[in-house]
């Protein structure tokens, strides 16, 4: 039996060599096949995510540098501030003996005290809060495995130093400049500025048509250059940032209208796309159906474009030569002059926010690979405005001349009869039936567009929250510290007769005045960074063409003026607690 087996054996082994033998042969008779390398790029959902990421990256790059700049300024006033309180008690330390280094120690250590403190809360809610309300939102748009929580030390770090850096250098050099005086200067009270003639006072015509009490609110706020700057650029800041945070939105928000309204660039509305050997069949399901009022046939494919080292997905429109695409997309440039489908060589138009990503210019060439992999290079004939999605619109020819074969026609732009929810349930039919691969619903993409922004919209609210909050700060502190450089002056007035509600008025007025200037500074302010913000977000597949709403300006203003009698209300207390008596005693 073993015997036999192993003539069986011998046998089937000499076939399959033979087999083997023939395949081979077989094999190098077949051509070098070319392989397509793609990383995790080239996959939609990941590039989605990628761009929700970025964004937040851009925002956090452009809104901090403000809010640094106001918070360091609102932190020196304090810090000077305290120093100069504090210029008696120093005079007694410089006669007690104490030296110099140990006197300034005692506000160098009591500044970087608060600066690690306030660090150590702004690295909590940096790291942990503020991620976990963003994520909270990405956990709905997304779905995707936990996220980890990481904690940057040289971020961290770099933060609490730049405070500590600028405001113990401010307190540095206040205390140098005190401690320069002799004890006996020191101890007496600071004299008051010395007053003179202000610029509305050389305009005859208008100071003498003052009040005696606008006059002096006047004088007041020439008087004191540094406070009044500081809570103009202070207010002007956070209105701005309030305005980004507003202007971002209303960008989203017309984003919506500007591509699928009545004049937008959507002008069809059915996107229908086939297979290859589908179509006629697709055709003749369209053109049967009464919803269809118009359709035009294309080829359209998903393909990436490639211009230096930059990579870009983006919808490729091939129409028939000689078809007028007005009808169904609005081709324009960004100054709104019309352009045309380009009837020469391998001519395209390419839509604003590809130009953006991938930073070419017209006449430039790029690169396209469809979705069978196949590259063909085309010249760039102009550069369409397109808010959402990046397109390439070329011609047949074009097509012909840039990948070396014919086009063959895939799907449809078609116009529909009925209202939104009528066309809304013709379009999710067809996306039924396994006829056709894709089906894209102007009226469904457009009234689904709010979902896709959840995450700015988070992101807005967040930083608008935070510059109310800077606001607040900001004119509490600069009111406050009015209020105890000024308290002889204050009860002077008081002793003249001034009533409560004269003196609140004497002093709110001169705040109200510098928010008001501080509102007209912000809101241009806000609109450049508005413009600086939506250049840096560059999102793929959506073109940020700034657009702030009036009512936008309207609320960041009204919400400074808020914040500001807000304030005036609680320092009107301190007002009230003036004591006469201990504010106009001499020192002697």
């Amino acid at each position: 039996e073993l015997d036999g087996n192993r003539a069986t054996y011998e046998q089937e082994r000499t076939d399959a060599a033979a087999q083997i033998a023939d395949a081979r042969a077989a094999v190098d008779e077949i051509e070098p096949a070319t392989w397509y390398i793609q990383d995790r790029s080239a996959l939609p959902s990941y590039s989605s995510v990628d761009a929700d990421a970025k964004s937040i990256e851009a925002i956090a790059t452009v809104f901090p540098v403000i809010f640094f700049v106001v918070a360091i300024l609102i932190s020196l006033t304090t810090a000077t501030r305290m120093v100069e309180e504090d210029c008696g008690l120093i005079g007694v330390y410089k006669a007690l003996g104490y030296r110099r280094g140990r006197i300034m120690s005692k506000y160098l250590i009591y500044a970087l005290a608060a600066c690690l403190a306030g660090g150590v809360v702004g690295d909590i809610l940096g790291f942990v809060a503020l991620p976990e309300v963003i994520f909270t939102i990405f956990r709905t748009m997304y779905s995707l495995t936990d996220y980890e929580l990481h904690f940057n030390i040289v971020t961290a770090i770099l933060g609490v130093a730049l405070f500590a850096a600028g405001i113990t250098g401010a307190t540095f050099l206040s205390c140098r400049h005190a401690l320069r005086e002799v004890p006996a200067s020191l101890m007496r009270p600071r004299a008051p500025r010395v007053g003179g003639r202000v610029l509305p006072e050389r305009i005859g015509p208008l100071w003498r048509r003052l009040s005696f009490l606008n006059k002096v609110s006047l004088r007041n706020l020439f008087r004191y250059k540094k406070r009044a700057l500081m809570t103009i650029f202070g207010i002007a800041g956070c209105c701005a940032l309030m305005i980004c945070g507003l202007g971002i939105r209303d960008t989203v928000a017309s984003l919506k209208v500007r591509q699928f309204g009545e004049d937008g660039i959507a002008r069809y509305d059915l996107l229908a796309v086939a297979a290859d050997a589908d179509f006629s069949r697709a055709r003749d399901l369209l053109e049967g159906s009464d919803e269809v009022a118009g359709m035009q046939a294309a080829r359209i494919d998903s393909v990436t474009a490639s211009f230096g080292n930059g990579r870009e997905s983006v919808q490729m429109i091939v129409m028939p030569d000689g078809t007028d695409l007005s009808g169904y997309v609005r081709l324009e440039d960004e100054s709104g002059t019309p352009l045309s489908l380009p009837s020469s060589g391998n001519d395209v138009l390419i839509t604003k926010n590809a130009e953006q990503v991938l930073g070419f210019s017209v006449d430039d060439e790029v690169t396209l690979q469809d979705s069978t992999l196949a590259e063909g290079t085309v010249r760039v004939a102009g550069v369409a405005v397109n808010y959402l999605g990046n397109f390439v619109y070329m011609t047949e020819s074009a097509y012909s001349r840039a990948f070396g074969e014919q086009p063959v026609q895939n799907a449809f732009l078609a116009h529909l009869r009925g209202t939104e929810e009528e066309q809304i349930t013709f379009a999710d039919g067809l996306g039924n039936d396994g006829l056709f691969a894709s089906i894209s619903s102007t009226a469904k993409t457009a009234s689904s567009f709010s979902e896709s922004f959840k995450i700015i919209d988070v992101v807005v609210y967040i930083v608008t929250v935070m510059a109310a909050a800077l606001a607040f700060a900001v004119v509490f502190t600069l009111s406050t510290t009015n209020i105890s450089e000024r308290e002889r002056e204050l009860a002077t007035i008081k002793v003249l007769g001034f009533r409560r509600r004269e003196v609140h008025r004497y002093i709110n007025k001169e705040t109200v005045i510098l928010a008001l200037l501080g509102v007209v500074a912000g809101c241009p302010l806000g609109f450049a960074v508005t413009r600086l913000l939506a250049v840096a977000l560059r999102m793929p597949s959506i073109f940020f063409d700034t657009v702030v709403d009036p009512p936008t300006y309207l609320i960041a203003g009204v919400a400074s003026l808020v914040f500001v009698l807000g304030v005036n209300k609680i320092t009107n207390r301190s007002l009230d607690r003036i004591v006469m008596v201990e504010a106009l005693k001499s020192a002697e």
